[in-house]
């Protein structure tokens, strides 16, 4: 009976390892971020896993010369009945957003995170306005031509959450990019670059249930060998 407690308790907690680190681990670069960085381009997008389980994804251009169109990113896929990440960023861009309100009718660079069951943003064909929602996250800027850089900067502590939730076992695509390819709004100007930091996945609700009991169990094999060890 311990034994199998025991084996119980430990299933549970590498369940939960599992659904985090592990899933995180196989990231793919866009078409576009390979392709540039293969060429002369000071463009492209690069990944680095850090130490305490953040990755980097990092958008890189350089102020100096114009800014080819492409979805330059990266992402990673997730598997189950729901998927959660969260992030953290350091935008810059000299260009602007058009916002759909008033008139304006999108993005020329926009920077997007985001989580999908169809595939990764660069194959789905993205549509000009990209919307925000709770499992996308967009940011272009608001000025144009008028030599300020916008920026948009939450780092340290401060973390954006998304998920999506699906109703069977998927996979799911995570997608961090920089998308100045868009139509109709996009142009070759006023380079925009930056970085994301990802934290490792947010595990499923049902694996917290698991990592729950498996830790209440280690509890009792352990409160139940003390009580042997007393007696005897």
């Amino acid at each position: 009976m311990i034994s199998m407690l025991k084996k119980t308790a430990a299933v549970a907690v590498g369940a939960l390892a599992f659904s985090g680190a592990a899933q995180a681990q196989s990231w793919v670069l866009s078409p576009d971020a390979l392709t540039f960085m293969d060429s002369a381009s000071a463009f492209g997008a690069s990944v680095t896993t850090g130490p305490t389980d953040q990755t980097t994804i990092n958008l890189f251009a350089t102020d100096s010369t114009t800014q080819p169109q492409g979805i330059f990113g990266a992402g990673f896929t997730m598997s189950g009945t729901s998927a959660s990440i969260e992030f953290n960023h350091a935008l810059n861009t000299w260009d602007s957003y058009n916002a759909p309100v008033g008139g304006g009718t999108g993005y020329y660079d926009a920077f997007v995170v985001t989580i999908s069951t169809q595939g990764y943003y660069w194959n789905l064909g993205p549509s000009d306005p990209v919307l925000a929602s709770g499992s996308t996250f967009v940011w272009g800027g608001s000025n144009y031509a008028d030599n300020i850089m916008d920026t948009n900067y939450c780092v340290g502590s401060c973390f954006k959450t998304l998920s999506l939730t699906a109703e069977a076992p998927s996979t799911f695509y995570v997608s961090f990019v920089l998308d100045t390819k868009t139509l109709p709004q996009s142009d070759t100007m006023h380079p925009s670059y930056g970085t994301f930091h990802v934290a490792v996945p947010v595990p499923e609700p049902e694996i917290y249930a698991m990592m729950a009991a498996g830790l209440g169990l280690m509890g009792f094999v352990a409160r139940r060998r003390q009580r042997n060890g007393a007696v005897a």
